[in-house]
């Protein structure tokens, strides 16, 4: 049996949308209109938009969520941030020691702006705390960021496949197909 020495670890940038929350939710005069096109749950006043389960978007369906989400990096968000980000939250965490550790064998393979999704080769023995680290990490390039690891595997091509595989899903469930 062949063992890998790396784990690569496919990861997905999503970016919270509290700031356009406002630009989409209603006002009180066409509420029930907003409630029919985006499925919420209920009407939201100006007063407890702030205090629904979720946040702000907890008022709004899964579909809108999801695409607000799921968007192209802004300009700041690029391969060289998501890196420089990416080393500043391990020293962050996990301090010189956790940083010294991984430095040397971690490396950012892939990242796509379109897609917000990348790929980063780490060694088998330090994969949990580049996951951690990732999970951790919470601004990229002066933008808000959630980052959610999606597949760990002992091969590149094995990561590009599941994120193809789950970008056509993504775009089915955006269009209704699903």
């Amino acid at each position: 049996m062949v063992r890998f020495k790396s784990r690569y670890i496919l990861f997905t940038v999503h970016y919270p949308v509290l700031t356009d929350i406002d630009k989409i939710c209603p006002s009180d005069d066409n509420a029930s209109d907003y409630a029919t096109r985006f499925q919420v749950r209920k009407a939201p006043s100006l007063s407890d938009r702030n205090i629904l389960p979720g946040g702000k978007e907890g008022n709004l369906g899964k579909e809108m969520r999801m695409l607000l989400q799921r968007r192209p990096a802004p300009d700041g968000v690029t391969l060289n941030a998501v890196n420089t980000a990416f080393r500043d939250a391990l020293n962050r965490n996990f301090g010189d020691l956790g940083a010294g550790l991984v430095r040397a064998s971690v490396s950012l393979k892939y990242f796509s702006p379109a897609t917000s999704t990348g790929i980063i080769r780490v060694s088998r023995d330090h994969y949990r705390m580049v996951w951690a680290a990732l999970t951790f990490l919470n601004e990229i390039g002066g933008v808000k960021v959630m980052v959610t690891v999606d597949h760990v595997s002992g091969t590149m091509r094995k990561c590009e496949k599941v994120a193809i595989s789950k970008n056509i899903k993504v775009v089915r469930e955006l269009s209704g197909d699903l």
